[in-house]
């Protein structure tokens, strides 16, 4: 209960829906297909049928609602407040009955992440064609290069002078198998600007694949580890990826304290100035989440954060708040519609002729580089504060090694 009123209903949230269709240009999968059904305004009607048992779960109703990338675009623009996300798991877990889909458990597994990952680095991709999950299951695994493992369990001291503050990182099961680099750069980053970082040994999934593919039961089980991991003594929870991120902030009971995303806990709190980087005198290409513009409304971080580097060039690419089809396990699922939404991007970004795209949710690193990699395009696909840790003067070659506090 908040404010001591009770917490609207589903059936009150979707009564909120006028059918303006303010949402239908706004939707990828309408802009598509130019089918109401494929659209939020339609969705939500499937949606109310089905929480009143006016209609049933039939093929075409969960296909459907299954079509959905739940990028919350229409929740950005929509005049009537529509909490669309959470309708959407409500929906989906009527529609999974206690059934959830086994990818999204494989998927979220950290130690299956890390040594599936591991396996198809070293297996030829010829081996996995005959079944198309595996098959993208490789080239999701293979398609960004393995530059160094996520960093330990351990507290981490500052890199110069006294703590400013101390704060917890979140490794995620994707970021940790397939962005290890990142996350040694976040770490590298918060110690620079004077923080102890603390990386619980206790940690997972965020467990928003589970939630998203109707298993809230197991999303609590995830939430309440990660809740156990960290402590009410950090000043905050920094997470790198934006779809982790916002799944992070809708725990209940919330994380012991606040959480995040570290490109604005940087920016508010990094004390980067020019002087700290080395010039990069580049154009490099910044592809903003959709999780990132429709939810956390942060679409100008990114360009902010990496403002300190002498002489970059940064330049936009992708529609706004448009999804490229990742969608956690969305480009598995539905291959063909999620190439079909990556294709503008991949076509934007080969017409720039950069050598770096920046994205900061993990999915959408691997099903761009995938893209890349596919048409042979020869660009490296970072996170942000990869960019920014390169650029670093003095702790270039720092290592990051635990440190006992």
């Amino acid at each position: 209960m908040a404010n001591g009123k009770a917490p609207i209903t589903p059936l009150e949230a979707l009564d909120r829906c006028v059918k303006c269709g303010m949402c239908l240009p706004e939707c990828p999968t309408y802009r598509l297909e130019r089918n109401e059904n494929e659209s939020p305004r339609g969705r939500l009607a499937l949606m109310e049928g089905l929480l009143q048992d006016r209609l049933t779960g039939d093929a075409p109703l969960t296909r459907h609602l299954d079509n959905c990338l739940g990028c919350r675009r229409c929740e950005r623009v929509c005049p009537s407040l529509v909490p669309y996300g959470r309708l959407l798991d409500v929906a989906r877990e009527r529609l999974a009955g206690g059934r959830p889909r086994r990818l999204a458990a494989l998927i979220q597994d950290p130690r299956l992440q890390h040594w599936g990952t591991q396996l198809a680095r070293f297996t030829p991709s010829a081996l996995s064609r005959p079944l198309r999950t595996l098959h993208g299951l490789h080239q999701l695994a293979t398609a960004l290069p393995a530059t160094a493992t996520a960093p330990p369990a351990g507290n981490y001291a500052p890199l110069r002078g006294a703590p400013r503050g101390r704060v917890g990182l979140f490794l995620g099961c994707a970021s940790a198998a397939q962005q290890g680099g990142a996350l040694q750069a976040a770490l590298q980053l918060l110690r620079y600007a004077g923080f102890q970082v603390f990386i619980p040994t206790r940690a997972g999934c965020c467990g928003a694949l589970s939630m998203h593919s109707g298993d809230p039961r197991r999303a609590a089980q995830l939430a309440q580890t990660n809740r156990a991991a960290f402590d009410a003594s950090l000043d905050a929870i920094v997470s790198i990826a934006s779809g982790c991120g916002i799944h992070l902030d809708d725990y209940q009971p919330p994380l012991p304290t606040g959480h995040v995303d570290i490109n604005r806990f940087l920016l508010e709190h990094g004390d980067l100035r020019a002087a700290d980087f080395e010039p990069l005198a580049d154009n490099v290409l910044v592809h903003t989440p959709c999780s990132m513009e429709n939810v956390y409304r942060g679409g100008g971080w990114v360009d902010a954060l990496l403002s300190p580097i002498p002489e970059l060039t940064l330049r936009a690419v992708g529609e706004t708040g448009q999804c490229c089809g990742s969608a956690g396990d969305y480009m598995l699922r539905h291959p063909e519609l999620a190439a079909r939404l990556r294709a503008p991007i991949l076509e934007a970004t080969a017409a720039h002729a950069a050598r770096i795209l920046l994205t900061s949710n993990v999915g959408c690193a691997m099903h761009l580089a995938a893209g890349l990699q596919a048409q042979r395009e020869n660009i490296e696909v970072l996170h942000p504060v990869e960019l920014l840790a390169r650029q670093l003067r003095e702790t270039a070659q720092d290592r990051a090694e635990p440190a006992s506090l």
